[in-house]
């Protein structure tokens, strides 16, 4: 009989330092392609990739997810990529993304049960879709022109500036069932009131780039915070390949 534990422990010894193996063999797998197929996109982007993005999958581990074809928890940061000049835009923002339930059933599809991704935008990235909208509406040749704009974070305020500085229109992010409207404040331009179609295009376009960011997912928080705004998007039962083909709009 004691031969027979000492034949069972060695086995199940062997066992788990096949499993240990196997696990960390399959992280490291899934890090570096990961970390391979950012490259790809930074470059393809045209940017410079200046940080890893890391990965992380929670204390279960992945060998019985192979099984179950169903990932309990993945974390996910990609720094940003994110360049702008002017009003052309490389790259991608920075982003973190917490994956629920992953369904791996489909390998080349996989479906999160929830996803929820925090993301950063600079101003220049927030100036820039505003003056595409004017430029598309073709209203940035006109006497009233955006020239910047500030986050306000104490006032909650995304601050747009008209010709220099001589007027600025507050705007006062909503985020309502998921999409995002913005409340318009204040405006005035040699002591005139700004038009209200030139208040509506800059809310509008500005609504409309960051729904752009969004694709289909809601957008349950906007905060202004220094230098940009920080959004919480989420979804359910979210494709990975629907996240994958929402990209920032090119300037």
């Amino acid at each position: 009989m004691a031969k027979m534990w000492k034949f069972l422990v060695g086995v199940l010894v062997a066992l788990l330092i096949v499993l240990l193996v196997a696990e960390f063999g399959l992280r490291w797998f899934i890090g570096s392609e990961l970390r391979a197929s950012f490259r790809e996109q930074a470059a393809a982007d045209g940017v410079t990739m200046e940080q890893d993005p890391t990965i992380s999958f929670g204390p279960t581990p992945l060998v019985f997810s192979a099984v179950s074809r169903t990932v309990p928890n993945v974390e996910v940061t990609t720094p940003s990529t994110l360049q702008v000049t002017g009003q052309e835009i490389l790259g991608q923002p920075g982003v973190h993304v917490t994956l629920t339930d992953l369904d791996i059933s489909d390998t080349s599809d996989p479906v999160a049960a929830h996803m929820v991704t925090v993301t950063e935008l600079p101003s220049e990235f927030l100036l820039a879709t505003v003056q595409k909208a004017m430029r598309e509406e073709g209203a940035d040749g006109g006497l009233v022109q955006v020239s910047d704009l500030t986050a306000s974070p104490d006032a909650g305020t995304l601050d747009v500036e008209f010709n220099g500085g001589m007027a600025t229109l507050n705007l006062i992010p909503h985020p309502v069932d998921g999409v995002l409207t913005f409340e318009a404040a204040g405006g005035s331009l040699f002591g005139f009131a700004l038009p209200a179609q030139v208040t509506a295009l800059i809310t509008q376009g500005l609504q409309q780039g960051l729904q752009e960011q969004a694709g289909d997912l809601r957008i349950d928080t906007f905060e202004v915070i220094d230098g940009g705004a920080r959004l919480q998007l989420s979804g359910d039962n979210v494709a990975l390949s629907q996240v994958a083909d929402t990209q920032l709009p090119r300037r």
